[in-house]
């Protein structure tokens, strides 16, 4: 029995035995092995884990009771090892493949490293590459052998840590702690000592995952009509590059990259923009992975997120030749001084460049280019290349052709160039390669409508607060039965109750006020009818029959077929998700859901994903053994994401402009693709043909301008757009104002505190030095407590009321720093009362201190006993409401 999962655990042993500690897996060992063999692997583990991993695996491959390898996953993710589990159910060690590189690195500076690193002070930071019980055993043996040792031992664990993240975490970890030689030490032989490897090979599709002729390792090469599409930029020009999703645009940027580091030399330094998190991560892999087979002396490292605020950009700068980011890390760094001028980079490429409008990082970024290249002052300094990467310029609103033409010449003036690179030569070979979905007929069905959706200041101050929490309750409830009443539009009765009825269960668990029982009672008055009309035969919704309808025949007809179903709300995603696992004819599909992660992630009802669950919905949705073959997404899949097997896309009342039509229609990439939209509604049905025809008018507006040169060149209106910056910059910024305000919660009205006790650290981090303000809130521990900008987030901070106020940190050796988010508080004037809400705290109009090491008094310490004091109070509270509620007494409690 079992000899398939045998063979295939012996064909793995080089991935399972540099990872698994055998005594971690204890449990399995116990019920499945010998006693005595159990002992002699523990015995052995003593003197050499490798050597207990290999006796391990070596019995275990002797096993036949029924159940052992279910029994051995199982075990494996109740220890979190879930990089090996996810691996071992998939038989796929790409992603530990990946990590190899730095096992190797490590193991190689390890004599060195361990000399210079704080254990006790990283383990704050590695929470998520390193399980408790290590944490718990490293700290052990400082206490009983000393730091040396405790380091050797956590080294170790790093090594033998499956999280894919885990390198990067260590690097962010030592800038946190400020451990600079050791940083040094592992970056710089990280950068120039690259051990050459072989790399997993990489299907060949579309779009960042693909568009190339496949080569040995990850390298890519590029085909006639991507070498048409790079050739003005081989040539040293300002190029907008336009080209159809699944063409493999990211291929050609490679080309691009490579051409330049051998043009420019040593003199070359090459940035990559990626606008969101999850596509940073596919590009920035594409690129170690090319790289890394055709040239490993080329140095690569990649920011986004808060690594940007853990990590030096000038560090990282000056030690790479290729840099993939998130524009706004690039922004920050900019701000800050570490990136003084855009001439320290050659090559600037900008991935989804239609972004490049309004307040967008890539126009920030960009305006900051036009302005060096127009000013006087600029002094000959070289400013970088510039290319962008789009699907489409169909950007803003136009009514023709020459309408369109002005908006692309705009998005060309603003990434300063007068090329766009389109493929004419070469369409016979492209669309050998890229099949467009066929758009089919527009679902229409019957109309059924539903759903829509100063600050308040009273004389007397009880009664202002009493009710701006009644309305910002009332506000919250509206807004989730709005979201309710599209579930119910668009999908089933039943889903929308389900779920306003988890929402109502979680104001219930919270504690909730006199406004929210009334709320909450109204709704358990009327959840009988609700019951009844949920289940009481009511007709089926019609949208629901013809999406059932498009899902069989197209599963009739091909039963590998791959769908990706738009829709325009998380909680409808689940709604869908949730009908087609209870129907009968479409439970194979086995849905996945692809949402973004969101601001509310703690809530229940309506909450994000993290970005390893999306990359397990991807990675089921994607694999070919037919885990999941219909993926339901929200916006966050539209732009940029890899999905070459998808051929069915489905916009369920999912309407965009232009740009997202192209975009989302893209992900259907495989040959003989369909896209179809299912509406009832005449007007989304009406704008979908009228992008449609948009589209046509974008193809003809960029011919236009590449047949006549002259029209480009008189459409450019850069100097227009400089002088009219100038002249905004000339009026003088209205100073704030002295004076004494008052911060006061926007949900309750409570006092918080006085803007005199807030100073500005770093010019973005706003801290209260008043220790009473922990006796106006609660803290409950961060659920990701990581480092930023030099501070440690180690707490959430909330106002009794339950609004989130920001974040407890510490910053150097200074615990207990409470730093406000402005967006939580009105913010009232001590003499005229008058009250405002800001959104931002670079909006607000009043002045504050700079943030001062001695504002810091010697015994500052001032929420030890104030957070245990609150946290109990609240837990306190929370278990009096869970009796109330388990009892049914009624009541309110103070």
């Amino acid at each position: 029995m079992y000899e398939l999962e045998k063979s295939n655990l012996q064909r793995c042993s080089k991935y399972v035995i540099p990872i698994l500690r055998p005594s971690y897996v204890k449990g399995f060992m116990t019920t499945y092995l010998q006693p005595e063999v159990s002992e002699r692997i523990l015995s052995e583990e003593s003197k050499s884990v490798t050597a207990a991993a290999q006796v391990f695996l070596d019995q275990v491959c002797l096993l036949d009771a029924l159940g052992w390898y279910q029994a051995l996953l199982d075990a494996l993710e109740a220890e979190d090892y879930k990089g090996l589990c996810e691996a071992l159910k998939g038989w796929d060690f790409q992603t530990l493949e990946s990590t190899k590189l730095h096992r190797v690195l490590l193991d190689r500076i390890e004599p060195r490293f361990t000399k210079l690193i704080k254990p006790r002070d990283l383990l704050l930071h590695l929470g998520d590459c390193l399980r408790k019980r290590e944490c718990e055993e490293i700290l052990a043996i400082e206490n009983l052998k000393g730091p040396i040792a405790a380091a050797e031992r956590l080294t170790d664990c790093l090594k033998r840590s499956d999280k894919q993240n885990w390198f990067k975490l260590l690097k962010s970890a030592l800038y946190s702690c400020e451990l600079t030689e050791a940083l040094q030490h592992l970056s710089t032989t990280s950068n120039s000592h690259t051990p050459n490897s072989t790399m997993a090979k990489t299907k060949e599709g579309g779009g960042g995952g693909g568009g190339g002729e496949k080569s040995r390792g990850g390298e890519k090469k590029m085909r006639e009509y991507q070498r048409e599409l790079a050739e003005p930029v081989f040539q040293g020009k300002n190029t907008v590059i336009c080209a159809p999703t699944g063409c493999g645009k990211t291929v050609v940027a490679l080309a691009i990259c490579e051409q330049h580091l051998k043009v420019k030399g040593k003199g070359a330094k090459v940035v990559f923009m990626a606008t969101k998190v999850d596509v940073f991560n596919q590009q920035y892999k594409l690129f170690q992975e090319h790289f890394q087979e055709k040239d490993p002396d080329i140095r690569i490292d990649g920011l986004c997120g808060n690594q940007g605020d853990q990590l030096s950009m000038k560090v990282v700068m000056e030690n790479n030749d290729i840099i993939v980011l998130t524009p706004q890390i690039l922004v920050n760094a900019m701000a800050q001084g570490e990136v003084p001028s855009l001439s320290c980079f050659s090559l600037l490429i900008l991935d989804e460049c239609h972004n490049t409008t309004g307040k967008h990082p890539y126009n920030i970024i960009m305006t900051s280019y036009l302005d060096a290249k127009l000013s006087t002052e600029q002094n000959g300094q070289h400013l970088p290349q510039i290319v962008g990467l789009t699907a489409s310029v169909g950007i803003g609103s136009f009514k023709n052709q020459s309408e369109a033409e002005n908006n692309i010449c705009q998005l060309c003036a603003s990434l300063d160039s007068r090329i766009i690179s389109t493929i004419h030569t070469n369409t016979d070979e492209l669309q050998s390669y890229v099949h467009t979905p066929d758009k089919e007929s527009l679902s229409s069905i019957e109309n059924r409508d539903y759903g829509s959706q100063k600050v308040l200041q009273l004389k007397d101050q009880e009664e202002e607060s009493r009710v701006c929490r009644a309305l910002y309750n009332y506000t919250e409830h509206l807004r989730k039965y709005n979201d309710a009443l599209i579930i119910n539009e668009d999908a089933r009765t039943k889903d929308a109750l389900e779920y306003l009825s988890s929402f109502i269960q979680q104001v219930k668990n919270a504690g909730h006020d006199e406004t929210e029982r009334q709320l909450t009672a109204y709704f358990d008055g009327q959840q009988g009818v609700l019951r009844g009309l949920s289940s009481g035969g009511q007709k089926e919704n019609p949208k629901l029959d013809m999406l059932q309808y498009i899902l069989e025949e197209q599963y009739r007809q091909n039963d590998e077929t791959k769908s990706v179903l738009f829709v325009r709300t998380r909680a409808l995603a689940d709604a869908l998700k949730s009908w087609m696992e209870e129907s009968d004819s479409l439970k194979f599909l086995k849905p996945g859901v692809l949402i973004g992660r969101g601001r509310k992630s703690s809530q229940l009802t309506g909450s994000g994903m993290t970005l390893n669950s999306k990359k397990g919905v991807l990675d089921s949705f994607k694999s070919f053994d037919n885990q999941s073959k219909i993926l339901i997404a929200t916006s966050v899949a539209d732009e940029g994401i890899d999905i070459p097997q998808c051929n069915l896309v489905l916009m369920y009342e999912y309407v965009g402009n232009v740009v997202k039509m192209v975009q989302v229609r893209g992900r259907g990439r495989a040959q003989g693709s369909k896209c179809i939209l299912v509406s009832d509604k005449k007007d989304r049905i009406d704008k979908e043909k009228h992008n449609m025809e948009k589209e046509k008018i974008v193809e003809r507006a960029i011919r236009n301008l590449q047949d006549t040169p002259t029209e480009m060149l008189r459409k450019v209106f850069q100097r227009g757009d400089k002088v009219c910056r100038d002249m905004v910059k000339m009026v003088p910024e209205r100073p704030r104002t002295e004076g004494s305000y008052q911060l006061l919660c926007s949900k309750c009205k409570k006092h918080s505190c006085y803007t005199d006790d807030i100073r500005v650290l770093q010019d973005s981090h706003h801290i209260v030095l008043d220790p009473t303000l922990f006796s106006r809130a609660r803290t409950e521990p961060h659920p990701k407590p990581k480092g930023f900008m030099g501070l440690v987030k180690t707490r959430k901070l909330f106002c009794h009321c339950g609004l989130d106020w920001g974040i407890v940190a510490s910053y150097l050796s200074i615990q207990n720093l409470p730093v406000l988010k402005i967006e939580s508080f009105v913010v009232k004037n001590c003499v005229t009362e008058q009250q405002r809400y800001y959104r931002k705290w670079r909006d607000v109009t009043f002045s504050m201190k700079t943030f001062e090491l001695t504002d810091i008094a010697d015994s500052w310490n001032p929420c030890d006993l104030a957070i245990v004091t609150s946290t109990l109070k609240f837990a306190l509270l929370n278990v009096w409401t869970s009796v109330l509620t388990s009892s049914g007494t009624q009541g309110s409690f103070r």
